[in-house]
């Protein structure tokens, strides 16, 4: 595939409507966690998600040594977390996880403060993705507000739910 047929990929795949999450697994004192839309719930019983995270990420040596990821999906409000998440991984980045507010609950990996929902998992299966792992975790534990918007990306920029007219 040559670099415009890899533009004209990325610009299909932008016509794909996604919620914005942060992905993140704490292994021993590394907490790291990056932007990412590419989640799924695949399951209810059992509560299954799935998360593909490209192989060069921390994050993805974070999920494989503590065999958990959170996954936090973000509100409106939370812009500025996105696009930090989404800046490469540096030392002062893992240092200060974006200065984000977080806190655990079954796993140990951080799940971020005024997330919409979230979901804490365990580990279960990794399969091979071309450059990315695709990993499956059972929920094990979760939560969810009522009282915020979520933050939605689609062609390339971030955007808002507007109600139907009429509505």
């Amino acid at each position: 595939m040559d670099d415009a047929e890899r533009a004209r990929l990325r610009e299909m795949m932008g016509r794909f409507a996604t919620g914005v999450t942060v992905v993140a697994a704490r292994h021993g004192p590394l907490l790291a966690g990056m932007t990412a839309n590419a989640i799924a719930s695949i399951s209810i019983d059992p509560p299954l998600m799935m998360a593909s995270i490209a192989r060069k990420a921390e994050t993805h040596s974070a999920i494989v040594g503590s065999h958990a990821f959170a996954v936090s999906v973000l509100s409106r409000d939370q812009r500025d977390l996105a696009e930090c998440f989404a800046q490469p991984t540096t030392a002062d980045k893992l240092k200060r996880f974006c200065d984000a507010a977080w806190h655990e609950a079954e796993t140990g990996s951080p799940i971020l403060d005024g997330a919409i929902a979230y979901f804490d998992c365990r580990l279960t299966q990794r399969h091979d993705g071309g450059d990315h792992t695709v990993f499956m975790g059972e929920i094990v534990a979760g939560g969810y507000r009522e009282d915020a918007e979520p933050l939605i990306w689609f062609g390339s920029g971030y955007r808002r739910l507007a109600p139907e007219r009429g509505a």
